[in-house]
């Protein structure tokens, strides 16, 4: 399948994101104070992945289960999917611990570093993976029995918005009682979060079902500037001057539905650029850089955290030269370690990946038939 020029485009803006606010935190914040824009940055990016990935995971969703509703998909799915992420996960999770941070802990092996800070501190940006492989690990079983159905769109809609506002009502259940801070007591929390991704689904769910709404309406104009407005506000300004006047772990609203209507807005915005740069066939350098920067995402967000601890430390001097330096030296090793990465680990278990799941289909197919 070829790839959706703005789909990547969404992608590489997620990535240059968590580089550009980690770059900052890492070699720049001893010259100024960029908690506040570090913050900014940093949560858009998340929220980029999260809604984007919901979408993407919600095409397979329901092509493999809910339309075919079989025992097969969702194996293959599960298979599929963890050979995806895992591999190159406790890859970075053995080299963080033989080069960086000897205290790992049995739940970094099992994406439960989310409930204690302590275990998080091993390799602090795999909270938003741990989210992630928890949205696989529980979302596609509820939609495999919407394939039951006999009005199957019905059922997806019904089923996903539920999964969707459970996490909203838990997030204020959770403020009200417990006053927890905003970033690791809400915004790190795995039942406190799938709405994310779900809207990503939901969004997938309406262009499959209903294309003229997606097309017309989803992906506007207006609905453009809607989204660019909204993110420029409640992902920006409010985002931005939370953490400046030190409000964010006060706001009962920037930690239950600031989260709403940024995914929200980001859905929109997927929506736009799936639809109106597919291709983009007049700017070819520029869509073959961002295929690139999205094909190698992955391995960025897991190798770019211990490369920049790894070479902060020598960040000694007072000079924003060699802190610039440094961050060079620091992207390019980051850069080639994750394009070998690719080619030669990635690639390789992907293709094996799809040789299995291939014979699987076809012996599937040969048992049906048989039973005919």
């Amino acid at each position: 399948m070829e790839r959706n020029a703005g789909l990547d485009i969404v992608r590489s803006t997620a990535i240059l994101l968590v580089l550009f606010c980690h770059g900052l935190g890492f070699f720049f914040m001893k010259y100024h104070d960029f908690n506040s824009l570090n913050y900014v940055t940093g949560y858009l990016a998340v929220e980029l992945f999260f809604v984007l990935s919901g979408f993407l995971i919600g095409g397979i969703l329901l092509r493999d289960i809910v339309d075919n509703g079989t025992l097969l998909g969702l194996k293959n799915f599960y298979f599929r999917r963890w050979f995806r992420t895992l591999p190159l996960y406790y890859f970075a999770v053995v080299t963080t611990y033989l080069f960086v941070n000897h205290h790992v802990d049995v739940t970094n092996l099992i994406f439960l570093q989310n409930f204690k800070e302590q275990d998080l501190s091993f390799l602090p940006i795999s909270w938003s993976l741990s989210i992630e492989e928890w949205f696989y690990l529980l979302v596609p079983l509820p939609l495999f029995f919407t394939g039951k159905f006999r009005h199957k769109s019905a059922a997806f809609f019904m089923i996903t918005s539920l999964i969707l506002i459970i996490p909203l009502l838990l997030r204020i259940y959770h403020v009200s009682v417990s006053q927890p801070v905003w970033d690791f007591g809400i915004r790190k929390q795995i039942p406190l979060r799938l709405d994310s991704l779900m809207f990503g689904v939901i969004l997938a769910g309406i262009k499959t079902y209903h294309t003229n709404v997606y097309q017309k309406f989803l992906a506007g104009k207006v609905s453009l500037l809607l989204a660019l407005a909204g993110l420029a506000y409640f992902s920006g300004y409010l985002v931005y001057t939370g953490i400046q006047n030190q409000t964010m772990d006060h706001s009962w609203f920037n930690r239950t539905f600031l989260f709403t209507f940024v995914s929200l807005f980001i859905a929109m915005l997927i929506a736009y650029l799936e639809v109106h740069l597919p291709r983009m066939d007049d700017f070819p350098k520029l869509r073959a850089f961002f295929r690139f920067i999205s094909s190698q995402s992955y391995g960025y967000y897991l190798f770019h955290w211990n490369i920049f601890v790894w070479f902060s430390r020598e960040n000694t001097t007072s000079r924003i030269g060699h802190s610039l330096y440094l961050l060079a030296f620091s992207l390019i090793l980051m850069i080639s370690f994750t394009y070998l990465m690719h080619r030669y680990y990635e690639v390789p278990i992907m293709k094996i990946r799809d040789r299995i799941t291939t014979k699987r289909k076809v012996k599937w197919i040969d048992a049906e038939r048989a039973g005919q």
